[in-house]
């Protein structure tokens, strides 16, 4: 019987109640991140604004529902871990455009993000095969975000400063690191046989930790001008 849903280096290697016990252990990291950020939250003395609430809501159900999905490997669990991932995305690109040009950037950006993602992956499955490697098959989607988190990262080093906008340069970079050890994952089980999807937990936490923070900077910064 096939595996549910993706399979990486340490699917079939159960311990304990764990399907996959590196992956699901280090998803620690994720619920860490999201206390982290929310006492960051709170000490930029900003209110309770509600884009950042439901940023923290998001990124500690991600880190819950990852734990569920590699601990078990359910399909329920699968829904669980990655729709809370894909609106966190959503809600801190239109948050992050918000912030540099207003709502309705906001409003049309993330969405328009979304769709050059999926298109993305589209034609790389195009291009790449049936046969591809299946972490490789979202390295398109990867890069279109990435592309379009270093024009945010310039447009706010512009217009705000390097202090603020270096939350989100090194947020961008460890979510480059993050996208590369989620895709080669499969093609290093030879030589680690854990595989490199626990960094993506990892390195992805670092990066929405600091997007936050730097989103309550930002804020700080609208409402002292404000």
């Amino acid at each position: 019987m096939s595996p549910t849903g993706p399979i990486y280096c340490e699917t079939g290697h159960p311990w304990l109640f764990m399907a996959e016990p590196v992956n699901t252990i280090t998803n620690v990291f994720i619920i860490v991140a999201a206390v982290l950020a929310s006492l960051e939250v709170r000490r930029a003395k900003i209110g309770a604004p509600p884009g950042l609430i439901v940023l923290l809501f998001l990124l500690f159900a991600t880190g819950v529902g990852s734990f569920f999905w590699h601990g078990f490997r359910t399909r329920v669990a699968l829904a669980f871990d990655a729709l809370p991932g894909l609106l966190f995305l959503i809600v801190f690109a239109g948050l992050w455009l918000r912030a540099l040009w207003g709502a309705w950037a906001g409003l049309a950006g993330a969405p328009a993000l979304i769709a050059a993602s999926s298109a993305a992956v589209y034609a790389g499955r195009l291009y790449l095969g049936p046969d591809a490697p299946r972490g490789l098959l979202f390295a398109p989607a990867f890069a279109v975000i990435a592309a379009f988190g270093l024009v945010l990262f310039v447009a706010t080093r512009r217009r705000f400063g390097a202090a603020v906008a270096n939350f989100g340069g090194v947020a961008l970079a460890s979510a480059i690191v993050a996208a590369i050890c989620r895709s080669i994952d499969l093609s290093v089980c030879a030589i680690a046989p854990m595989g490199t999807h626990f960094l993506w937990h990892i390195m992805l936490s670092l990066a929405a930790y600091l997007g936050i923070v730097m989103l309550a900077r930002l804020r700080g910064r609208g409402r002292s001008s404000g």
